[in-house]
């Protein structure tokens, strides 16, 4: 006895009516989720996940199929650049993010956005000098060990955060698999210091 499915197709006379095997059904269901997942696989990075033919399939997922997430959002695993100032003989955080907390009126004001662009400018000066912290995974530790090549800049932003000794940490994200190894969620690469004049 064949399993069907009955499709009732709309139309002037109430007899026309189409008949689908179930196996088609199926068959073209199970084609679909095999093509999703090779397209899927293609763009996932390196997992315990192996297909066969995998390699071969990546090439052709990129043109039939490309995912350009990237214009969505950010990667994950780009290094983020924590602006810190020096208050005190000490240094502290001068970042204004995150964006949603209620000093910023919960995103309402725009100044935690555009330090990211103060940042840039700082950092696109020929006069950058950075200071590798490989030696130590402590920010602090670095920072101070950067404060000795610190140079002079002045700050082009017309509403300037960063004045006086400054501190720009390019922070790398701890990878997810190391998560546990680490305290913090990221770690710092490389800090460049200045003694920034704001007009």
């Amino acid at each position: 006895m064949r399993l069907t499915n009955r499709i009732q197709l709309h139309s002037h006379s109430p007899d026309h009516s189409v008949t689908v095997p179930r196996i088609w059904v199926t068959a073209t269901t199970a084609a679909w989720v095999v093509i999703c997942l090779y397209v899927a696989q293609s763009f996932l990075p390196h997992n315990t996940i192996s297909l066969p033919g995998q390699g071969k399939t990546r090439k052709v997922a990129t043109v039939v199929a490309p995912q350009g997430w990237a214009f969505f959002t950010k990667s994950a695993k780009d290094p983020q650049y924590a602006p810190y100032r020096m208050t005190g003989g000490q240094w502290h955080s001068a970042a204004l993010t995150p964006h949603s907390r209620p000093s910023n009126a919960f995103g309402l004001d725009r100044a935690s956005r555009s330090q990211g662009i103060e940042v840039a400018l700082l950092l696109h000066q020929e006069n950058v000098t950075w200071t590798p912290c490989a030696e130590t995974r402590s920010v602090t530790d670095c920072l101070k060990r950067a404060a000795a090549q610190a140079t002079t800049t002045t700050n082009p932003s017309p509403d300037p955060t960063l004045c006086g000794r400054a501190a720009v940490a390019e922070m790398r994200p701890v990878p997810w698999a190391w998560r546990d190894l680490s305290p913090e969620p990221h770690t710092p690469e490389r800090i460049a210091v200045w003694d920034v004049t704001c007009p």
